[in-house]
């Protein structure tokens, strides 16, 4: 099997990984982890506790970051905890960077919270997939004071993180996991203290995005494998109906926190929306996020609106099939792709829209809706877990349980400029409810309550409940 471009096989570089970690190691001679594991079972059970010696404490080499040594004010040796507000040095593991045509939700939380981490003087490295030089000019870069490391592709970024784990883990003080349906399994790796951050769980999504025997394994990996390697460490999750469903795979409620998105704090008045009657859409182009279904409340919708038009804005594996539907149905002229956009262009959308539209089957929370309405700009969803609590029905948007609700919810808002400017008005002071700020503050503090003491390699970390945070 060959990475990185086919340049290097996984045997050289695991080779090479271990020869400079063991010449980072000052030419000592150093044992597996599962060696040096058994072996201090052995000694335990050779000298009788009373007579053992004390070992020395180990000491920890700081992580490279970008800029001089001495910027790092953490002492190889001590424990975060040890001085109230000592930074951290934290590795985050992510499927994707914010550069990857794919980012979605999960990519804007974490850098969203890791450069505000960076800002308060910790040192974050985030290890994702490669997604080219089209889309990332350099494969490691600093983002806002965010190291971020790429390598590997959608899969083989996952053997890229063990190996990264394997050689470097030590060297950090936590492991932030993202799970973007299979985690990286970082406690298999390393016995830094690793926290789990799950968006949602796919369950049925497995079976529209992959084929059947690749989507079994994934809901198995998911469902079995996960609650059971992470079992005692803590986890987060970005809503209330991820968290039972959570609960229902076996984890205790108690290990679970609860820490929403954030939003850009809304300044201003309301926007007024362009002449006319515009539907958006910002997000990925998914097949779970059944934009299908979108395009057909348009098509049903277009003889009772002649001005209606749609925006959909971002990229993803199902454009070129939607694309087709919307020459199918004649509506070219009334639906524009307009393809990954930056941050300003995707403020103008949502503000000259009547309504945000999502069709999606699932979804972990529904970022792409509270950052709508921070616009003041409605949403109207399916009731479906994740948009069920991001969504206050009657208030901030309107959620549908079929397709037909769904489209009558679409028409209401756009033939009544009464009820639009009402909920508009809610969904503005809903979404200033939440922040990055706290978000990240709250990570950082589920990070820091976190057991500070590395496990050996295989070590059963200890059950930790979360509630006495919340």
């Amino acid at each position: 099997m060959m990475f990185d471009g086919g340049s290097r096989s996984l045997g050289t570089r695991a080779a090479r990984l271990a020869a400079a970690w063991s010449a980072g190691r000052a030419g000592r001679v150093v044992a597996s982890p599962r060696r040096r594991f058994s072996r201090s079972i052995a000694a335990d059970k050779r000298v009788p506790p009373d007579r053992a010696t004390p070992r020395a404490p180990s000491i920890r080499r700081p992580f490279p970051v970008e800029g001089p040594p001495s910027s790092d004010p953490v002492a190889p040796s001590a424990r975060p905890e040890e001085v109230t507000g000592t930074p951290l040095r934290i590795l985050a593991l992510n499927w994707r960077c914010l550069r990857h045509p794919e980012a979605g939700g999960a990519e804007r939380n974490l850098f969203e919270q890791a450069r505000r981490w960076a800002r308060d003087g910790h040192a974050v490295t985030i290890f994702c997939a490669d997604p080219g030089r089209a889309h990332a000019s350099a494969r490691d870069e600093n983002l806002d004071g965010v190291r971020v490391l790429r390598r590997g592709g959608r899969f083989s970024v996952y053997l890229h993180a063990a190996l990264f784990l394997l050689a470097r883990g030590d060297r950090f003080h936590r492991v932030l996991d993202v799970q973007n349906g299979i985690p990286f399994f970082a406690p298999l790796f390393t016995g830094t203290p690793s926290v789990l951050l799950v968006h949602h769980i796919n369950a049925r999504q497995w079976y529209t995005e992959f084929p059947r025997p690749l989507a079994a394994f994934g809901a198995f990996v998911e469902s079995r494998v996960t609650p059971l390697i992470y079992r005692g460490h803590p986890i987060i999750t970005v809503s209330t109906t991820t968290r039972d469903a959570l609960v229902s795979l076996g984890v205790p409620v108690a290990r679970v926190r609860v820490i929403h998105n954030g939003v850009e704090p809304s300044t201003g008045p309301l926007p007024v929306p362009a002449p006319g009657r515009r539907i958006a859409y910002v997000g990925r182009l998914k097949r779970y996020k059944r934009l299908d279904l979108l395009i057909g409340a348009v098509a049903a919708l277009r003889s009772s609106f002649p001005d209606l038009h749609l925006d959909i804005a971002g990229d993803g594996d199902a454009r070129a099939e939607l694309e087709e539907l919307v020459v199918r149905c004649g509506l070219r002229e009334r639906v524009t792709f307009h393809g990954f956009v930056d941050e300003i262009t995707k403020a103008q959308l949502l503000q000259r829209a009547m309504v945000f539209a999502t069709p999606s089957m699932h979804e972990g929370w529904g970022l792409s809706v509270i950052e709508a309405n921070a616009h003041g700009c409605p949403a109207v969803a399916y009731n479906v877990p994740g948009l069920c609590v991001a969504i206050r029905h009657g208030e901030t948007g309107i959620l549908a349980d079929d397709d037909a609700g769904f489209r009558a919810a679409l028409a209401s808002l756009l033939a009544e400029p009464a009820l639009r400017e009402r909920l508009s008005t809610a969904a503005r002071r809903w979404a200033d409810r939440f922040s990055w700020e706290s978000c990240a503050n709250d990570t950082l503090e589920v990070l820091r309550a976190y057991d500070a003491t590395p496990r050996r390699w295989g070590e059963r970390a200890p059950d930790v409940a979360l509630d006495a945070l919340t």
